[in-house]
């Protein structure tokens, strides 16, 4: 019996140090995919470039080995536009902080000079081109005044080009994304607390550079499988963020989606050791691109480097970083068989509070694999912190409160096929 129960203790000890390795690991990835130095993973300062080579090293560094003698690369290029330097706004004698106060919409291009702010509270047709030229427009909807609708600032988004800029007031959060084009009028939008309600001039000096081929990478990874050498698990999730808004906003991107890639880079680890080997051959893809419109996906389904239709499940990952409400699964609907497995393992060992399902959705990688009939899910955590594509999503916040169990959850899922 003493020695019953001495194991049990030593096994403990070791499944709990096991455990504190991992969780170290992933804070470890998470800290390292955020930091300054991967300049928000984007495309200034080479941000995307730099991760990439990151994800790669860890493949090497864990056993994962190149895809099928392929190499861990496969590049493409896309347009994006970017913001390498200045970004400076002032309005009236108030300086404003990018990132906190506002942000450019992602296809403004570069802009200088001080302007005089034209408050929108009537129609396009009862102002007079003199009114309006070489002025900003500003545009509050949390203000309608004059029987103006929403769909009346609409109209002015697409204004005439006499107007030098146009300020749109944001009620609660400031969301960024990536341009993969360059408009002619710069767009600001600002959050009401940046006191916009009586502004009179705006001083701006903004850089854009729009960039017609940037070329990145996707990273991609194999681990051989025991049985079935030939037919593929595929493990995805981006790698790529925003990047950065000038020299001091940088978008971390902690649980969006460093946390993805760290879920990946773990269960490529669990794999790659001997004595967990899949049946199946596992196929780890770090996509890039996927901020600018899913771009890194959809180019590896028109260029695999598996047949697709050799994939036996995708699970793609993205959001890894809280799960106190649970999970969702896109595409349950669409496999229900696959839902009930990954579900009847959850309610067995009560990993999660909860798997929640939606039907077919084109917001993320999975989209263009299920597209070309590979059964796909994608999988994203829910509750704790609201940080999403802005300069709060950072590592510090991000609590990874249900990772370790996702991680479990996903491990037994794949062993199950």
């Amino acid at each position: 019996m003493k020695k019953s129960i001495l194991l049990l203790c030593l096994a403990f000890l070791f499944t709990d140090g096991v455990q504190s390795q991992d969780s170290l690991y992933t804070r470890h990835l998470i800290k390292t995919l955020t930091s300054e130095n991967f300049h928000g993973r984007g495309y200034v300062k080479k941000g995307d470039y730099i991760a990439a080579q990151f994800i790669k090293e860890e493949y090497i560094k864990n056993g994962i080995s190149e895809i099928l003698s392929a190499g861990y690369f496969q590049k493409f290029d896309f347009p994006v536009n970017t913001f390498p330097s200045n970004m400076e706004v002032k309005i009236d004698e108030n300086t404003l902080l990018p990132g906190a106060d506002f942000i450019v919409h992602p296809e403004t291009p570069s802009c200088k000079g001080k302007f005089e702010v034209v408050y929108i509270n009537k129609k396009r047709s009862l102002f007079s081109d003199t009114e309006l030229k070489n002025k900003w427009i500003l545009l509050d909807t949390t203000k309608l005044e004059n029987n103006l609708s929403k769909e009346d600032f609409k109209e002015w988004l697409h204004t005439e080009q006499f107007i030098k800029g146009i300020i749109q007031v944001v009620p609660k959060k400031l969301t960024w994304s990536v341009g993969t084009s360059q408009e002619k009028i710069p767009t600001l939008l600002m959050l009401k607390s940046a006191k916009t309600d009586d502004i009179k001039t705006i001083q701006v000096n903004i850089k854009a550079k729009f960039i017609a081929k940037h070329t990145t990478s996707n990273v991609v990874g194999f681990i051989e499988g025991k049985s079935k050498k030939d037919s593929f698990l595929v493990l995805t999730a981006h790698y790529d963020h925003l990047g950065r808004m000038g020299n001091t906003a940088i978008f971390p991107g902690a649980n969006d989606n460093a946390s993805g890639i760290s879920m990946l880079l773990q269960l490529g680890k669990h794999f790659a050791q001997k004595e967990n080997q899949l049946e199946y051959s596992l196929v780890l893809i770090a996509f890039a691109g996927e901020e600018a419109g899913l771009i890194g996906s959809k180019y590896y389904t028109e260029n695999p480097l598996t047949e697709l239709s050799k994939i036996k499940f995708l699970l793609n990952m993205d959001l890894m970083g809280t799960g106190d409400e649970g999970m969702v699964v896109v595409n349950a609907t669409e496999f229900p068989n696959a839902f009930q497995n990954l579900d009847s393992i959850n309610n067995q060992f009560h990993y999660l509070p909860k798997i929640g399902k939606r039907g077919k959705a084109a917001n993320s990688d999975h989209y263009w694999f299920t597209e070309k009939g590979v059964s796909s899910f994608f999988c994203y955590t829910l509750g704790g912190i609201t940080a999403y594509h802005d300069i709060y999503d950072i590592e510090k916040t991000l609590p990874l409160t249900k990772f370790e169990s996702t991680q479990k959850l996903f491990i037994s899922f794949l062993q199950s096929f």
